[in-house]
């Protein structure tokens, strides 16, 4: 499979929503359970320069977003929301990814916030999103990368051959346990 990995473009935004809609669906499908709305409504808040895309035969299959503690990958943009998802429903959104989206990082210049790595669906368990992110952390260029997930096997397994490791683990109120990694650019493996 011949995969590019590059710096994403600005007039990619809304190939960009449409990945993190399909990768991260079911957070949104409280939202609405229609992928094209949800990347509708997140396409505003969507800051490019902070993403990598992965192209095959010219399409968008993949995206990563890395941010840092001087400006987040996606903000949220409440009449955007309002649009797409309605009065109440956007206001709710607002307030729920304000948070997980603007949220400041305490983390040095020096270390990359993995924010989001998605891949379209039809491309998924190729081995493109393990590519991709090591790429744009490559490319990124940070000393060391943090990500935060809540805890599935095969994403913890995904980072783990990367060069991840865990240092702390937090219970949401949902049940959920959020799991924080981390790489040290010098301790990932090479491929």
């Amino acid at each position: 499979m011949n995969i590019i990995i590059r710096p994403a473009r600005e007039e990619e935004q809304s190939e960009i929503a449409l990945c993190i809609a399909e990768g991260f669906e079911q957070d949104f499908s409280f939202f609405r359970k229609n992928i094209d709305v949800v990347a509708k409504a997140l396409e505003p808040g969507i800051r490019s320069e902070r993403f990598y895309v992965a192209l095959y035969n010219g399409n968008i299959v993949g995206i990563a977003g890395i941010s840092d503690c001087t400006v987040r990958a996606v903000y949220t943009n409440w009449s955007s929301y309002r649009k797409c998802f309605g009065l109440i429903m956007g206001t709710i959104a607002k307030l729920v990814l304000k948070k997980e989206f603007e949220m400041p990082l305490s983390y040095p210049v020096t270390t990359g916030f993995i924010e989001f790595v998605a891949t379209r669906k039809t491309i998924r368990r190729s081995g493109i999103a393990s590519m991709l992110l090591q790429e744009s952390m490559r490319k990124a260029g940070y000393k060391e990368y943090i990500l935060v997930i809540e805890e599935n096997h095969p994403a913890v397994n995904c980072y783990r051959k990367l060069g991840f490791i865990g240092f702390k683990k937090t219970k949401k109120k949902n049940g959920y346990t959020k799991l924080f990694m981390k790489l040290n650019m010098q301790n990932m493996p090479c491929q």
